[in-house]
Parts: structure tokens; C-alpha cells; sequence
């Protein structure tokens, strides 16, 4: 018997060590707490790269109707949920549901009868989340930049509103380009 303890020492050594909990991976980088930053416009026809690469702080656009975001978090969890808050002029937006990755899309399926996104990942890192999306607005053609004179500035100048509108629906064009959401880990 003397002879077979250290051989029954061992098998309770080595079941015990087998049965230790197995270590979960670490979850992906992208599970957090991400804050709108900026938008930044890419991707544009060439006759509008003057707007290649513009950035704005979140106050400084409106979405339709004078929307403008106060702020924006997009908390993605481990468990492969999602939630969205988004505080606008007016009652704060709110979602919920499942995110996944899949190659360069961040895909957001809701559960509260919001519409899905699909986001184009152009930037991911440790504390960066840059998601874009294709959109179209009205803009300017580069040429009436570099043909503009200070005279037409200031002619420009004594516009009404109106008549200023007038002058730039006459001139500008539809076009589509991508608009990327600069998200940093909160």
C-alpha cells in the first residue's frame, strides 16, 4: 500500500487540476461603452473633394426637421446585445437588440420595431469606433469655390435667407458620400 500512495497522490493531483474552471476568452474590444464624438464626410465625387474629410463636433449637424444630437452612447455587451441612447432636441431616442460582426459590418438587428443598421466599420480600435453609412445631401460643386470672387461674396451677402436659397438650389446637386460616426470608448 506504502508503494501506491505517491500513484493515488498523483491521479487526485491531476483530477484536480483537470477539473479547474476553464478561463472565458476575453470579449471582443468592441464590448463597451462608446460615445459619439464627430462625424466626418468621406468618399465623395471627385468634382466635390473640397468635402473630403470635413469633420463636425455632434452639435453641429441637423438631421432633418432641426434635429441635432446632444449626445449619442452605443453600449455593446458581451452577451451579443445592444443598447442606444440618443438625447436629441425633444424626447431622447431609445433602442435595444443584438449586434454581431461580420467581416467590416457592424450589423445592430433591434427588438424595439426600430429599423436594423447596418454599419461599414472604417476604423476599429482599442478606443476608437469609426461607423459609417452611404447617404445623399445637397452640396456645392468644387468649381463655383475656385471661380468665386470677393465681389460675388458680398453680392452673396446682401441675400435674403430666401433669395440666398434660391441661389444655392439653383447651383448645387444631389450626391451620395459616406457619413462616419466617430465613436470613443466612454
Amino acid at each position: 500500500m506504502k508503494n501506491h500512495l505517491p500513484l493515488f497522490a498523483l491521479i487526485a493531483l491531476l483530477l484536480v487540476v483537470s477539473c479547474k474552471d476553464k478561463e472565458e476568452p476575453a470579449p471582443p474590444h468592441e464590448v463597451g461603452v462608446w460615445a459619439l464624438d464627430s462625424y466626418l464626410f468621406i468618399n465623395f465625387p471627385s468634382e466635390f473633394e473640397g468635402y473630403e474629410g470635413l469633420a463636425y463636433d455632434i452639435d453641429e449637424l441637423s438631421f432633418g426637421n432641426g434635429v441635432v444630437y446632444d449626445d449619442y452612447t452605443l453600449v455593446l455587451e458581451k452577451d451579443g446585445t445592444y443598447s442606444l441612447e440618443i438625447g436629441v432636441t425633444g424626447p431622447d431616442i431609445n433602442d435595444a437588440g443584438t449586434w454581431e460582426i461580420d467581416d467590416d459590418e457592424l450589423k445592430l438587428e433591434s427588438t424595439e420595431d426600430n429599423d436594423d443598421q447596418d454599419w461599414t466599420i472604417e476604423k476599429n480600435e482599442e478606443d476608437d469606433l469609426w461607423l459609417s453609412f452611404e447617404t445623399q445631401s445637397a452640396f456645392i460643386p468644387d468649381i463655383y469655390f475656385d471661380t468665386v470672387t470677393q465681389k460675388y461674396i458680398d453680392y452673396l451677402n446682401t441675400l435674403t435667407d430666401q433669395q440666398l436659397d434660391s441661389v444655392s438650389n439653383a447651383i448645387s446637386r444631389v450626391v451620395s458620400f459616406d457619413l462616419v460616426y466617430v465613436f470613443e470608448r466612454d
